[in-house]
């Protein structure tokens, strides 16, 4: 099992939440914001590596946009 935390951000007037778990792979991270009814944005790590930003998009499907390569970035949907 991996380490993973999300960084939800509080914006200027509320101090950001990490929560952190476990799994296979960062999919789990979906599921959490899903269930804890949260929109987004947050960052998320696997351990101390920024793995990239979710949010959710005005049609519900949530997005992660990812850093993997140095100055470039792509986007992963899940509905």
């Amino acid at each position: 099992m991996n380490k993973y935390s999300l960084r939800i951000w509080g914006g200027s007037a509320k101090p950001s939440t990490t929560i952190s778990f476990e799994g296979e792979d960062a999919h789990e991270a979906f599921s959490i914001m899903e269930r804890k009814k949260l929109s987004g944005p947050a960052e998320l790590y696997e351990g101390q590596r920024s793995l990239g930003t979710i949010a959710q998009t005005q049609e519900g499907a949530w997005i992660l946009e990812s850093r993997q390569n140095a100055g470039s970035s792509h986007s992963e949907r899940q509905v």
